[in-house]
């Protein structure tokens, strides 16, 4: 039963139901985080069209890096805001309301904590590639885990996270499993992309700009935020429901739902 109950097709099943009560606020999630997420973009176009001589342009980097710092901090409530929401309505069954904001000083505090330490860990090993993953699992559920904070603290947050890795083989999954959807979100933003150039065209649209640019490599770095941002309210969403059923097996609770729906039977 356990295992039912944290199996990734489970998780997975009740993702969207997670999204679509928690839907008003993923317009939350995306404002607060398109700043971010495009800045961010910028910093890493920047470093690849460099090159070999990125190091001579530190002081341009680096103001990439302090504004992407700033755009960070309200990405991050937004994606707390947003988790909250999924945890009520995981607890409730109903679409949470405005308490969904009212987000503990103890959380927030945890969470910046815990999520600059995953943005740290993110650009010292960006670079290796096989270790995005990973910090992405760590961010979800640094986010997850957050709401459990009464208090801040330097080691608690850090054992909540390590908590949920004891059973790897969920998680793995569903990096497998959003690993393709990031792929299939990218494609098809770049088919709708292509078709409003085409539209464009068609209409006799002066498109020499956005060639331009098309060029310069950015709109390809656009379209990945792009499909990002379609995939990251699912993917907080799974890891809101993970952290919400370790928690129900921890307590037992999971048992005595269990219990009662065989009760209930006819």
């Amino acid at each position: 039963m356990v295992r039912d109950l944290l199996s990734p097709t489970a998780l997975l099943d009740e993702t969207p139901a997670a999204v679509r009560r928690a839907a008003p606020w993923v317009g939350l999630l995306w404002l607060t985080g398109i700043p971010f997420h495009l800045l961010q973009a910028g910093f890493f176009r920047e470093v690849f069209r460099l090159g070999s001589g990125v190091r001579d342009y530190g002081d341009h980097l680096a103001e990439f890096a302090l504004l992407s710092l700033v755009a960070l901090l309200p990405a991050l409530w937004g994606r707390a805001v947003f988790v909250r929401a999924c945890l009520l309505g995981l607890q409730s069954g109903a679409a949470p309301g405005r308490e969904a904001l009212r987000v503990p000083a103890a959380v927030l505090g945890t969470y910046l904590y815990t999520a600059l330490l995953v943005e740290s860990l993110f650009y010292a090993t960006v670079w290796t590639y096989v270790a995005v993953p990973a910090v992405a699992v760590l961010g979800a559920l640094a986010a997850a885990t957050a709401h459990r904070a009464e208090r801040p603290g330097l080691v608690a947050p850090l054992r909540e996270i390590l908590s949920e890795l004891s059973d790897v083989g969920p998680i793995l999954a569903l990096v497998f499993f959003y690993a393709i959807g990031l792929a299939v979100a990218a494609i098809n933003v770049l088919l709708l992309f292509q078709l409003g150039l085409w539209a464009a065209g068609a209409t006799g649209g002066d498109l020499s700009r956005w060639e331009h640019l098309l060029d310069q490599d950015l709109a390809r770095w656009v379209m990945g935020t792009g499909a990002l941002m379609f995939v990251e309210p699912f993917w907080l969403a799974s890891f809101a429901v993970l952290a919400h059923r370790s928690r129900l097996r921890e307590t037992g609770e999971d048992l005595r739902s269990w219990f009662l729906r065989l009760t209930r039977a006819p």
